[in-house]
């Protein structure tokens, strides 16, 4: 590795003279990270984010970029429209992204603003322009991805900036390259198609591109715009990469019937279970009652979550419905007597669910145990077949559980079948201290006629708000929208204290039923709950820290290794690692599991609804989701409660969209193997092997450049990224 003068003289970092090397502002960086958290409603404001977007020091400057565009503010996109010319790459690339995650909520009809507010247009036109001329590889990844994605508002400019991005794309595109491909494909029912020009480029990188991510998201993208063809199928039916295998095999349709049916049958016994997956979705594409027989063999796969998939399947409508019913009713009468004790109450559970919608004279003759089953999760399956069946009684008997989670099915359940016929049942469980079920519940009670609703609803907002837990929006939300169907303005005393409440959009919504009942406006002055302090500097700059997660015995065991990004997600970071001190995780269920997608928990009572508070800030960055990355949970922006989930796949749709707070870098078969319900022993601190010195600011980057060029003065080096694997050299620019 070696640092190469502007004049073409050779220096290695330790010669790099002392006078142009200074340490970073770590006091500064703690007030901009701060700040960024604060989403700039802190003391300071915004002011220390605008103040490094002009540092001389490298790191500020990339950092603030970042910043800027998580509050996703177009005026602070504006000002990142300069960093587009920054002397350092790693900046750069930050402005790149953070001018796209500005203006990502503005309408995409191009409308004139206000001087200093970045459009859709103008982020379109600078990202453009940018790119035309940018030299550094990395970069040119980062503007293309960015471009595609910003909001564009009709197909002109959507064409534009695919051919923008094609320009640059190199024969075969690279992945962030083929990211702004993937969402321009995305928007295809707004802004059209992608040219037949950019589809052959794309067809060209499924198959030859050296790249296995590259060659899955140029599928996923050609799915996207139905433009699989029968040579990329077939030839990706053979690639070496199990996810490559997976996509071909879900694009099946693209070949003849008679090819079709062999490519299934063959992909029904690949050596990989993500491709074994890809069997099970195959097989219902195209046609109303399909051919289950790859389906009977895959419900007995040795991956339990292939034959639970398998066992899904089969509820849907076969050619041969008598020997469906026959699988599921073996699976539904054989116990299993093998495996993790607590995976073998599933095949029955999901045979049950499957059987109630093929046969439900059939299905009726089993529901009784598990209604009465002793596992939640059996009963949850109780609760959901009892639906499809419009088992009312059954629903009802549900409805009392002792889990909170069978009671949210159960209520749905009567919803559907009982509807206002079960409003005593709706009234009774608002009292409940499950999130979920007074969701459910409220939700329930939309046009009830019950006396005693109103008078519940609002009980039960006062008795949850009073928890100041963020998490509870949701629930408190549903019952604000009772409250404002069901009362007037003599019930203003029982809401006016929540004008003040600590949630701002429970706060905005009870001004607008305020200002509803009185016919004048009411404005929301909330008071949020106090953000913890956390060494966010410090923690960015500690280098790589691990988490070890061990599943319990019970759910299979096994361990897998986590390294957070500390750089890209500081706060979320320094969130894990307090909860993983103080053991929160332990004992902890992991609850919703998605084949080829992702299994995710981590919080409270085995839900979605309950996590840990005050909720945690989006850090969205430049990575994508790709297979064993580490995602934060959320139900809308900037509400993570530090649930977390796997992805089991590469899932670029999440991209921009969630925190990637780390990555398995062991153990990604025991997160395979996880089932609905299975409970994590324990989350520890693993400092083995870690590092000293920083994160990269870009991946694959030596550490030890980061720290010869990071501390650099603006302008004074630039990093060259060299091939994945070998270490980058750093050219010393004129300043």
């Amino acid at each position: 590795m070696r640092l190469r003068l502007a004049a073409g003289l050779l220096l290695t970092p330790c010669m790099v003279p002392a006078q142009t090397v200074a340490r970073p502002d770590t006091s500064a960086l703690q007030r901009l990270l701060v700040a960024e958290d604060h989403r700039g409603t802190g003391r300071d404001g915004i002011q220390p984010i605008l103040s490094a977007l002009t540092s001389p020091d490298t790191l500020l400057r990339r950092v603030a970029a970042r910043s800027a565009g998580r509050l996703q503010r177009p005026a602070l996109g504006q000002r990142l429209v300069a960093l587009l010319a920054d002397p350092i790459p790693a900046v750069r690339r930050e402005a790149a992204n953070g001018i796209a995650q500005s203006v990502v909520h503005l309408p995409r009809t191009v409308t004139p603003g206000d001087a200093p507010q970045l459009t859709v247009r103008g982020a379109s036109d600078a990202l453009t322009a940018a790119l035309r001329t940018e030299p550094h590889p990395t970069v040119i990844d980062a503007l293309a991805a960015s471009l595609g994605r910003l909001p564009h508002g009709d197909s002109t400019a959507a064409r534009s900036a695919e051919a923008a991005i094609i320009a640059r794309s190199n024969g075969i595109p690279s992945r962030e390259i083929m990211q702004g491909l993937y969402r321009l494909a995305q928007a295809r029912r707004l802004t059209g198609a992608l040219t037949p020009a950019t589809v052959a480029i794309v067809r060209r990188a499924a198959v030859a591109s050296t790249d296995p991510a590259v060659r899955r998201i140029a599928l996923s993208t050609l799915t996207l715009t139905a433009a699989m063809d029968s040579l990329t199928v077939t030839t990706a039916l053979r690639d070496r990469d199990d996810q490559v295998r997976r996509l071909a095999i879900e694009g099946v349709m693209a070949l003849a019937v008679a090819q079709r049916a062999e490519a299934i049958r063959r992909a029904a016994a690949d050596p990989s279970h993500v491709v074994r997956l890809g069997a099970v979705v195959a097989t219902r594409l195209g046609t109303r009652q399909a051919d289950c027989s790859v389906l009977f063999g895959l419900a007995d796969d040795a991956m339990p979550i292939v034959a639970l998939t398998a066992l899904d399947a089969l509820g849907a409508p076969c050619t041969d419905t008598p020997a469906a019913v026959a699988v599921l009713e073996r699976h539904l009468t054989t116990p299993v007597t093998n495996g993790p004790v607590a995976h073998r109450w599933h095949p029955a559970a999901r045979a049950l669910k499957a059987l109630a919608r093929v046969d439900s004279a059939r299905a009726r003759l089993h529901l009784a145990r598990f209604v009465s089953a002793t596992g939640w999760g059996e009963r949850i399956a109780a609760a959901t077949a009892a639906t499809t069946l419009g088992d009312v009684q059954a629903l009802r008997m549900l409805a009392a559980d002792r889990d909170h989670n069978v009671q949210d099915a159960a209520i749905e359940g009567l919803a559907r079948h009982a509807k206002h016929g079960a409003d005593p049942i709706y009234v009774a469980a608002l009292a409940s201290p499950g999130y979920q079920v007074v969701l459910a519940a409220a939700t329930a009670l939309e046009g009830t006629a019950h006396g005693d609703a109103l008078n519940a609803a609002f009980e039960s907002f006062r008795r949850i708000s009073a928890e100041q837990r963020e998490t509870s929006r949701d629930p408190r939300m549903m019952l604000l929208r009772r409250i404002g169907e069901l009362g007037a303005r003599e019930h203003s005393s029982r809401l006016l204290g929540y004008v003040t409440d600590f949630d701002t959009t429970v706060a905005k919504a009870v001004a607008e039923i305020l200002s509803h009942w009185h016919e004048r406006p009411l404005t929301a002055r909330p008071t949020p709950l106090p953000i913890r302090a956390e060494p966010l500097a410090a923690t960015l700059r500690q280098g790589e820290v691990r988490l070890l997660v061990t599943m319990a015995e019970s759910s299979g065991g096994g361990r897998f290794v986590i390294r957070l990004f500390a750089d890209d997600a500081p706060a979320t970071t320094a969130r894990l690692l307090r909860l993983a001190r103080e053991g929160y995780y332990n004992g902890k269920i992991l609850q919703r599991v998605e084949p080829n997608f992702v299994a995710q928990g981590g919080g409270g009572d085995a839900s979605e609804y309950v996590g840990d508070g005050p909720f945690m800030r989006d850090e969205l960055a430049l990575r994508s989701h790709l297979r064993g990355r580490i995602g934060i949970s959320t139900r809308g922006r900037d509400t993570g409660d530090a649930q977390w989930y796997v992805d089991l796949a590469d899932n670029p749709r999440l991209d921009h969209e969630y925190t990637i707070a780390g990555e398995l870098i062991s153990g990604l078969d025991v997160a395979d193997r996880i089932l609905p319900g299975d409970v994590i022993a324990s989350v520890e601190i693993d400092q083995a092997g870690a590092p000293a010195g920083g994160l990269s600011p870009l991946e694959g980057e030596d550490p030890r450049v980061r720290d010869a060029i990071m501390t650099m003065p603006a302008g004074a080096a630039e990093v060259e990224q060299t091939a994945p694997g070998t270490a980058p050299a750093a050219r010393m620019v004129a300043s």
